[in-house]
């Protein structure tokens, strides 16, 4: 029986041995809470971890200056940076001070009164222009994940008794009573630079509150199918607007070279005119001398003619076929200017008939150069080039039937010549064949009455032929003005296809620009979400890589409160005995 019973005990010893050593090897799964005491500057003055476990035996890492049990009278076993525990009831807490004093950010907080920097302790009870600025940037010497998932939650409280014309760039502000709380948000990864600004007097203020936690957000994706198919569209009309100024600018081509031809066409004609203007005051000039040497020689026959003037009428039969080879020699000339008139309003009719008849509407490119003052400059060049060109062709269409009539009245008066010099010369046969007979005085009464005739028919031919001068020359001389238009709407068209391929080019570039824009939509409303979806987020421990098993950390971040600080002179004031609980809702404002 006896050694039975010390087998027994043996065996209890073992196991009472053995289990703790082997259970204290797993850290115990817990939560964590971060408590931190910050000075008014926003350095840290202590960090104190609160860590929540489930009854039974606990193991745990931290590097603690101390730590004491919040929850029973169990000693805590502390050894290095473990530390154990057994407990009975069902909710363990303790606490431990850290020995590090280092937090996942840095935290600036600077005052400024009246705007002249300021510590905290010198502005409780003062009065002026207050502004707070508080940065927040991470602090690289601390685990990253606690910066990158984690968002913080800052808030100070003013009381508005005190406070008047309080603002806060993007941040929150509710009333709570008499008070003011403004409150801002830090979104995980990100930076701050906060600043709140107030008129004040007899200053003073709660502490600062900062709170910080995973990010916890239910991110649904977003139908994006609509957007995608609008984006889409717009491509497809990007590409479309595109194509149809490529086409445009292809026709400006075109038309630019036609004005060219036009213009070269136009100046031919031009010097045709010109020329045709100075033959017509050569042809004027030589029918004047002939209507005048008709009418000379049937006045001289109408004064008789004695035996004494035969000799002049004998000269009569030469001077009269010299008349006749003078207007043969006018008729060449009306046929070649019939044949230049010809070739210069053939170039013309050629270079008018290459300017399209197309009409174009500009409120499409309009609306896609909305915004860039280059390209809508351009344009409005453009349209103003188009509407000269359409101009310029309209007027062709109406003077073009007096143009092609030209011709027709040189033939004419071609003809007219050609009867006169044909008369003429049957004239001058006529008087030699009469000069041969006896009865010439009689034969000089006919030829007179016929030369009053011819003389009477060639005056109203040599009318006609001044009126036909003076239209050629005011022809030629307005066409200068349409000469000098024409040569304008060649350069303007020049410019005009310079312009149409700088906005093809635009027009191009703006293509590319959104040919894959459907996809780096969908990619960057992806890539935005990614950055807030933690929903994959795993907590460690802010205390101990050792611990493992770790369901929740959250950090509780408090700065001192800037207070007026009022002597109570002979005052006795016995001290009050507080619990652990009380000491650390003291510590943060939380107790009286």
């Amino acid at each position: 029986m006896k050694k039975f019973l010390s087998v027994f005990i043996a065996a209890l010893l073992i196991l009472t041995l053995t289990a703790p050593v082997s259970a204290t090897g797993t850290p115990t799964q817990k939560e964590e809470a971060v408590y931190g005491l910050l000075a008014s500057d926003g350095s840290v003055q202590s960090i104190y971890v609160v860590n929540s476990f489930k009854g039974g035996m606990i193991t745990d890492y931290g590097n603690y200056n101390e730590v004491s049990n919040m929850t029973t009278s169990e000693k805590l076993n502390k050894s290095g940076d473990r530390i154990t525990v057994n407990s009975a009831d069902a909710r363990f807490y303790y606490q431990g001070t850290l020995q590090s004093k280092a937090l996942p950010w840095n935290i600036d907080i600077r005052y400024k009164l009246d705007s002249k920097e300021i510590s905290a302790s010198e502005l409780a009870g003062k009065a002026g222009a207050l502004k707070i600025a508080i940065s927040v940037t991470q602090n690289k010497a601390v685990n990253s994940v606690f910066y990158e998932n984690y968002m913080l939650q800052i808030s100070l409280t003013l009381d508005t008794e005190k406070c008047a014309d309080i603002l806060s760039p993007n941040a929150t502000i509710a009333g709570a009573g008499k008070n003011k709380v403004i409150a801002h948000s830090v979104l995980p990864g990100k930076d701050a630079s906060i600043t709140v600004s107030a008129n004040v007097e007899d200053f003073a203020m709660n502490c600062i509150e900062i709170t910080a936690m995973p990010l916890v957000m239910m991110i649904e994706m977003p139908d994006t199918q609509n957007l995608i198919e609008d984006m889409t569209s717009l491509t497809d009309a990007v590409s479309n607007l595109n194509e149809g100024v490529k086409k445009l600018s292809e026709g400006i081509t075109q038309s630019s070279s036609g004005a060219n031809k036009l213009s070269g066409g136009s100046s031919d004609f031009s010097d045709g005119l010109s020329e045709l203007s100075g033959n017509s005051n050569e042809l004027l000039n030589a029918s004047t001398q002939i209507n005048a040497a008709l009418i000379k020689i049937a006045e001289a026959l109408d004064e008789g003619v004695g035996e004494s003037d035969l000799g002049d009428i004998n000269a009569l039969p030469g001077g009269l076929n010299q008349l006749a080879d003078g207007l043969t020699s006018i008729n060449g000339g009306i046929q070649q200017l019939k044949d230049g008139f010809a070739s210069a309003y053939s170039a013309l009719d050629l270079a008018m008939s290459s300017i399209p008849n197309t009409d174009i509407d500009p409120s499409g490119l309009y609306a896609a150069v909305s915004g860039d003052n280059a390209l809508t400059d351009t344009v409005d060049r453009l349209m103003a080039y188009y509407a000269s060109s359409k101009t310029v062709k309209g007027t062709y269409g109406v003077v073009q039937d007096a143009f092609a009539s030209v011709a027709g009245n040189l033939d004419q008066m071609s003809g007219s010549i050609s009867t006169i010099e044909g008369t003429l010369s049957g004239l001058s046969t006529e008087i030699e064949r009469v000069m041969s007979e006896t009865d010439i005085v009689e034969k000089v009464r006919q030829l007179e009455e016929g030369l009053f005739e011819i003389a009477e028919k060639y005056s109203l031919f040599h009318a006609g032929l001044s009126e036909y001068a003076g239209g050629v020359n005011s022809l030629a001389e307005g066409y200068g003005e349409v000469n000098t238009g024409l040569k304008s709407l060649a350069s303007g068209m020049g410019e005009l296809d310079t312009g149409a391929s700088f906005l093809h080019g635009g027009t191009s570039k703006l293509n590319e620009a959104v040919n894959d824009l459907p996809q780096k939509t969908k990619l960057e409303i992806d890539e935005i979400i990614s950055q807030y979806d933690k929903s994959d987020f795993t907590p460690v421990s802010f205390v101990s890589e050792k611990n493992t098993s770790v369901t929740a950390v959250q950090f509780v971040l408090k700065t001192d409160p800037i207070e007026i600080i009022e002597t109570i002179e002979n005052a006795v004031t016995a001290p009050i005995k507080l619990t652990f609980w009380q000491k650390l809702l003291k510590l943060f404002g939380l107790y009286p």
